[in-house]
């Protein structure tokens, strides 16, 4: 005969009673009174077989273990104020002068693979550097016709071909005679090849046109902001005298 508070202990410890006899009598506490129920003897039956604790431990946290090393696609955060087209786009359009009035076209031989992503010429920290020089020869963005040479360049490929820049001679042309504007910038050392030149002259006709470095380059390259001042020199000079 076993007291049922003994019986309770080990089921609460997990032990359970699949140890008793199937014959095994619990007796009810003292000091109880007894009811027509308790005063039968009851007969334990055989309780199921479960798993004990430390098993159920060592499952959950092979588990555990399993879900932290399962590998998770990441991806990088998107910056807040930025937020790319989906996909890339084979042409950017210009800029126009925000004012309607073009004091100053500036070109660039094709968009970086940044601003074809972004859907925006001259995006970021470069379009950022291009306006402060603008400021630096007296010009508001707002009075500037921003553009690049080719429009369809391939993604990556930093340079496009002669035959994609000479069959955009045309397109840059009516362009440029569209905003009117009265002198040329043209950003990057593609221009200053020599089999360019004649290629440029033709562009500007009677216009002045100058060359600098593209702005990303002098953010990779400060040292080289000595030698374009010079240049910009002379283009504030050429504005100065047109009254612009």
């Amino acid at each position: 005969m076993l007291s049922a508070r003994y019986l309770h202990l080990h089921e609460a410890l997990g032990l359970g009673p699949m140890w008793l006899k199937r014959g095994a009598v619990v007796l009810p506490p003292k000091n109880t009174p007894a009811t027509s129920v308790q005063a039968r003897p009851q007969t334990v039956r055989s309780a199921p077989i479960r798993p004990s604790q430390p098993h159920n431990v060592q499952a959950r946290l092979e588990t555990m273990k399993a879900l932290e090393t399962a590998a998770v696609p990441t991806r990088k955060p998107v910056p807040e104020t930025e937020t790319p087209l989906p996909g890339v786009s084979d042409g950017i359009a210009p800029v126009p002068a925000a004012s309607g009035i073009t004091k100053l076209a500036v070109v660039s031989l094709c968009p970086p693979t940044e601003d074809m992503v972004y859907g925006q010429l001259f995006h970021g920290k470069a379009g950022v550097l291009l306006d402060n020089i603008l400021k630096a020869v007296g010009l508001d963005a707002a009075y500037v016709h921003k553009t690049s040479w080719v429009k369809t360049a391939a993604v990556g490929n930093p340079m496009p071909s002669e035959q994609a820049i000479a069959n955009a001679l045309g397109q840059i042309a009516r362009e440029l005679d569209g905003c009117r504007a009265p002198a040329v910038l043209f950003l990057g050392q593609a221009f200053v090849q020599p089999e360019r030149q004649t290629m440029i002259e033709t562009l500007c006709g009677s216009r002045p046109f100058f060359i600098i470095d593209h702005p990303a380059r002098l953010l990779r390259q400060p040292e080289l902001k000595a030698r374009n001042w010079q240049v910009l020199k002379q283009l504030k000079h050429a504005l100065q005298a047109g009254g612009s």
